[in-house]
């Protein structure tokens, strides 16, 4: 065949209506130099409003997340007071807090095999109902047994979710929207700590479980209405209802045949995944990437400043932990509605390495805070320090409230939304399941690590030791970000999963 002949496809009247050329030599090519080249055409145009609606509404299970993450900070002060029905000292609090990263870890297998089983739609309805068990269990709950149990239970929930909804979003999304819709993951989550840390102020620690309750049993009607991704239905031999999947999404236009083709090639090429191919670089690649995005997400700090912030605050000598957490979350709350166009407009890399600088230097002002401060002039104690040259908290606490403010702002542009997006788009689609869930439960893993051992670690290296920690992991992420993570912005998945097969070469027949 020429070079430049074009091979015809089959029943090939869409590509002829809108007069595609597919060559044959440049889509071989492509597959030898690792970089796809997309079928659709340029000029055709598709509705995106159902996709938009269809992850905003799904996005529930993310704020169900987020509440899960928050409800300890608010709840901790309460369930540390002596008068507390059921009382836990420090080391029973921050095991409560690690609780729900435990559970996740055990959601996390569970609902990669439910998604790939029952659909990505099915599994994030299922999520509810360890979310409603676990709150009702902490609602009623007697003993620190009920506490724990229940906590470990709406862990299995945002497992569940975590795995799942992402996965979600990238397979009904359009490669343009695909990073801006991917952010909604992270701000369904801030929008849940905030609404916990605001409950938190007017309620006790048993009434705050209550919204915890209400918020699953929203999320099963709104999911009927919902159809389940393209994607996995043509893994299923569901033609017919991957094709009206895409018409509800795209709206009604020859586009969704041309896309449902080119995802059909791509699952025909990866039918079927051998544990093997874990060895192969287009797998181990993007895991190592995925893993490691995902632990440093969480060696940031970020999750150990969420789950504790009243407390931080407290120590740090504010009178009311609880409302300055509030102020904190409701900015890291707009700084994520913004952060969609920041990530549509930004590379990924550019904005993981210059953000986790960023985080870097704040982690060092607030631990220098802690190294100059002492809140005896505020009525506490700090550590087991010399105080004798330090000055009053209540002088210098502008210094901890900026770095944390600026901060959360850096981890919610970048941190916070876009390692989750990455590893929704890195995996390739006969992996994609099995990896994702080997990333997520690695940062869960992490974070149940961090969370447990924060009183420990807080005594051994002191306020400032342990902030100065988390300052060095983020220069080593914004490292490893620097030396191995690609560019996905405005890829399709296909693109993304042919850029890590290695080159293939072909021998030309006269």
């Amino acid at each position: 065949m020429e070079s430049g002949q074009q091979k015809q496809y089959p029943n090939s009247s869409i590509f002829d209506e809108y007069k595609v050329p597919i060559l044959v030599s440049e889509r071989e090519k492509s597959y030898g130099t690792g970089k796809a080249t997309s079928i659709l055409p340029e000029h055709v145009k598709s509705s995106n409003l159902k996709s938009i609606v269809a992850v905003l509404l799904a996005g529930i299970g993310s704020l169900c997340f987020g509440y899960c993450i928050g409800y300890s900070s608010p709840a901790l002060l309460d369930l540390q007071r002596d008068d507390s029905s059921v009382h836990l000292d420090k080391p029973e609090g921050a095991f409560f807090a690690s609780l729900v990263t435990l559970g996740a870890i055990i959601g996390c297998p569970v609902g990669g095999v439910l998604s790939e089983i029952c659909g990505r739609k099915v599994t994030i309805m299922i999520s509810t109902i360890p979310f409603t068990s676990g709150w009702l269990m902490i609602q009623f709950a007697v003993n620190m047994a009920m506490l724990d149990g229940g906590r470990l239970l709406t862990g299995v929930g945002c497992g569940m979710i975590a795995v799942s909804y992402p996965v979600y979003v990238a397979e009904i999304a359009s490669s343009k929207l695909r990073g801006t819709l991917g952010s909604v993951h992270q701000t369904a989550i801030t929008l849940g700590i905030l609404l916990s840390y605001v409950v938190g102020v007017f309620c006790d620690w048993r009434d705050t479980a209550i919204p915890g309750i209400i918020m699953p049993a929203l999320l099963i009607p709104v999911m009927m209405f919902l159809t389940d991704t393209p994607r996995w239905y043509l893994q299923h031999n569901k033609r017919s209802k991957a094709l009206k999947a895409l018409m509800w999404l795209r709206g009604k236009s020859s586009i969704t045949e041309i896309e449902c083709r080119e995802t059909e090639e791509s699952i025909a090429m990866h039918r079927n995944m051998l544990w093997k191919e874990f060895c192969r670089p287009s797998i181990t690649r993007p895991l190592v990437i995925g893993v490691g995005l995902m632990i440093f997400q969480q060696t940031s700090g970020g999750i150990v400043i969420i789950m504790n912030c009243a407390s931080i605050f407290a120590s740090a000598g504010f009178s009311d932990g609880k409302a300055v957490s509030i102020s904190i979350a409701a900015v890291q709350l707009l700084v994520n509605l913004l952060a969609s166009g920041v990530i549509y407009r930004v590379g990924r890399r550019t904005l993981l390495v210059s953000m986790a600088v960023v985080m870097a230097i704040c982690h060092f002002g607030i631990g220098t805070f802690f190294q100059l401060s002492s809140n005896e002039a505020c009525n506490s104690t700090v550590n087991h320090r010399d105080l004798s040259h330090s000055i009053p908290a209540c002088e210098i606490s502008w210094l901890a409230i900026t770095c944390i403010i600026i901060f959360n702002i850096a981890f919610s542009i970048a941190w916070g939304p876009i390692p989750w997006i990455i590893i929704s788009e890195i995996f390739p689609l006969r992996a994609r399941s099995i990896s994702g869930s080997i990333a997520t439960i690695s940062a869960f893993a992490s974070a149940f690590v961090l969370l447990w051992c924060y009183p420990y670690m807080q005594y051994a290296l002191t306020d400032s030791g342990l902030y100065w920690f988390y300052g060095g992991c983020c220069l080593l992420s914004s490292l490893f970000v620097f030396l191995l993570v690609p560019e996905t912005r405005g890829q399709t998945l296909e693109e993304i999963e042919n850029s890590f097969e290695p080159p293939r070469t072909y021998s030309v027949i006269e």
